[in-house]
């Protein structure tokens, strides 16, 4: 994923809601969420070429997401073909026990993996770890309320596109009164092609010959809920389905 979308615990039946699109090398293959572990259950899109996955979600609505991680200045650097991918992330993490996460995510670097930013949310406690080459991995505990993920740090208005994100995303939850309406606000921002600034890649769908958005994904879980939908094209275009929970 490359801009990830959370109001957590916005709602008390469904602390977690979560849209996210997928930007990628156009030409990059990738199948559509299905099993990739059958015990503990945890479902995903995978990667084709390096056979991980950009978001994976666990039957309780538990769910770990990844980002590439992108420096506060100058272009990114091409990512080191030696280190581990960062598509397994997010199986490992959620395969773990929860009270072992925050030193799981700081254990990620620097080093193991080109950079990358890792987002994990469960109904109790959100994370996000930031993972370069810069010093030690920060491990961010989340409050309750919106949150824009993309290729810097969370919620950093220092960002055009940040900054334009996470006022979509107050107004989403404020003008909603339930789940539901919440999640159709944030999947129209997802949709959105309004740029922060004169670069496509600084829009919510990204459209571009070589580069851009591929997939959508969307979550709402809580006690006894679990909604996980994906779109296998932009979300501007192609319509969500319901992502079966079986191995």
């Amino acid at each position: 994923m490359c801009t990830v979308l959370l109001a957590w615990r916005c709602h008390a039946e469904a602390p977690v809601v979560l849209a996210a699109n997928r930007d990628e090398l156009i030409v990059r293959p990738s199948a559509p969420p299905g099993p990739l572990q059958v015990s503990p259950l945890i479902v995903g899109g995978r990667d084709l070429v390096a056979g991980g996955t950009w978001l994976a979600v666990a039957a309780d609505g538990t769910l770990c997401a990844v980002t590439n991680r992108h420096p506060g200045e100058g272009p990114p650097a091409a990512p080191d073909p030696s280190r581990r991918s960062r598509g397994e992330i997010p199986v490992a993490v959620l395969s773990a026990d929860p009270a072992d996460v925050p030193s799981l995510l700081a254990a990620l670097g620097p080093g193991r993996y080109n950079p990358v930013n890792v987002l994990w949310v469960s109904a109790e406690r959100a994370l996000v770890a930031h993972v370069d080459d810069s010093g030690p991995v920060r491990v961010i505990d989340l409050e309750p309320g919106a949150h824009v993920l993309t290729t810097r740090d969370a919620d950093d208005e220092r960002s055009g596109k940040v900054a334009m994100l996470l006022a979509g995303m107050g107004r989403a939850i404020d003008a909603a009164g339930d789940p539901g309406t919440t999640m159709a606000r944030m999947r129209a921002l997802l949709a959105d092609h309004t740029s922060a600034t004169d670069l496509a890649v600084d829009a919510a769908c990204i459209h571009g010959d070589v580069y851009g958005t591929v997939s959508a994904s969307t979550v709402i879980g809580g006690p006894g809920l679990l909604m996980y939908d994906h779109a296998p094209g932009r979300p501007c275009v192609t319509p969500f389905s319901a992502v079966p929970f079986v191995a």
